[in-house]
């Protein structure tokens, strides 16, 4: 993605707003609204219920064929569905505003539901019209914006927010957070869809295409890959918190070392594996992406073993969020290339759930595993998994992106006469 051809920047500019504004309600109520709860008073297991929302997250793969099924062909198919989502999550973030925390607590919870909600879907959209404008030697750097995005977000609603949280309140950081989820519908207003390929299909989307993408050429083959792939890093990445809690540090100092500077490395990690993806591929992006998580999973023993080294530490979370970063970027790469732009938002989504809610588990595994095993064990565990990720991308071959003709890419004018996309 070159960014002096104004085109490019305006796809830049898009994905870049959706993707981080999409983040900033659910990196609040993750990672801010815990500490805001505890701090007035709420107890550790009425605080608890929060982490179940990110569930949402992971099965909105049951309605992503609605996104592709339904959409404006006068507004643009996913354009339409980003105007609609982007309102609601600023609306419900204005509507948390005017609660009482924690009095209010029960009724706060149907808000956040909601914001968790319009975030997923919102994000079955966004992906879905990256998979339909962006060009296959595009994707690297776009999933660079995508994973840098959602960092961003976590950073202003998780850590930042939270900083500021003393001065605005409560009231004042939920207007703040819809305030600036607002501003990209100016990019999404702007933006002229052409006719989207999902408009075209001989028979509607539906949940069968749930089926139908696991019997695709290919496919079990590169299913394996999806699984494992993250599996080390979120093992690695779930010990993080408690490592820290265990040298005794405070719960602001962990959100900024996590949040805010974890997050910064992260971004940088990310754009990196964007540019290699672009300079030398996809295989070759994989295969180095997976040994530098092997170094940033080896970099927690230091903190694991009880060295609480300011530097040491804060080394090993930058090592460990650029191999988180420049992770997702590879992997969403990959994800993209394997869906079809007709059924782009349920392809996508469906291979994020399945690695998200694998990551989940192993990040609870980890958890139960450290309690009985060490730390040290559980990492070498990561390294293992990391280590059979590696063996199973040498082994793999198929990294040919699906093609998308001209006629679907991004349009700065008004859209033109619908014709039918062909896909190679």
């Amino acid at each position: 993605m070159n960014l002096q051809d104004p085109i490019q920047r305006r796809k830049f500019w898009l994905l870049g707003g959706l993707y981080t504004s999409q983040y900033l309600g659910i990196g609040f109520i993750f990672a801010a609204v815990p500490a805001i709860l505890r701090q007035s008073g709420a107890s550790l297991d009425g605080i608890a219920w929060i982490y179940a929302l990110g569930l949402i997250w992971s099965i909105k793969f049951l309605w992503a064929p609605l996104v592709d099924r339904f959409g404006s062909k006068k507004l643009g198919h996913y354009r339409s569905w980003l105007v609609v989502l982007q309102s609601l999550l600023a609306l419900s973030m204005v509507a948390a505003a005017f609660f009482q925390v924690p009095e209010q607590l029960s009724s706060l919870t149907l808000v956040f539901a909601l914001i968790s909600t319009f975030s997923a879907t919102q994000d079955i959209a966004a992906d879905a019209l990256a998979v339909t404008i962006l060009q296959p030697e595009e994707r690297g750097l776009g999933n660079s914006i995508q994973t840098a995005g959602g960092l961003i977000g976590n950073l202003i609603g998780g850590g930042l927010v939270l900083i500021t949280y003393q001065w605005l309140g409560w009231t004042g950081s939920m207007l703040l957070l819809a305030a600036a989820t607002a501003i990209p519908l100016l990019t999404v207003l702007n933006h002229r869809e052409q006719p989207a390929p999902a408009d075209f299909r001989s028979e509607r989307v539906g949940l069968r295409d749930l089926g139908r993408f696991f019997r695709r050429p290919g496919m079990l083959r590169w299913m394996p890959i999806l699984l494992v792939f993250n599996v080390g890093i979120s093992m690695a990445y779930g010990l993080i918190n408690p490592i820290l809690v265990d040298l005794g540090w405070a719960l602001d100092r962990i959100g900024f070392s996590t949040n805010i500077v974890g997050s910064l490395f992260g971004i940088g990690g990310a754009v990196a594996a964007g540019w290699i993806v672009q300079r030398f591929g996809r295989k070759t992006a994989l295969l180095l992406v997976n040994l530098f998580i092997i170094l940033s999973i080896g970099a927690l023993y230091i903190p694991a073993q009880g060295l609480d080294n300011l530097m040491a530490v804060y080394a090993a979370i930058g090592v460990m969020m650029i191999g988180y970063g420049a992770g997702s970027t590879c992997l969403f790469t990959m994800m993209m290339d394997k869906s079809d732009p007709s059924s782009a938002g349920t392809d996508y989504t469906l291979q994020f759930s399945l690695s998200s809610i694998l990551s989940f588990i192993v990040s609870g595994l980890g958890l139960a595993l450290a309690e009985s095993m060490g730390y040290a064990a559980v990492l070498v565990l990561a390294v293992g998994a990391t280590l059979f990720a590696l063996v199973q991308i040498w082994f793999y071959n198929d990294f040919a992106p699906r093609q998308i003709e001209p006629h679907a890419q991004f349009s700065t004018g008004e859209a033109g006469q619908a014709v039918a996309p062909e896909v190679a």
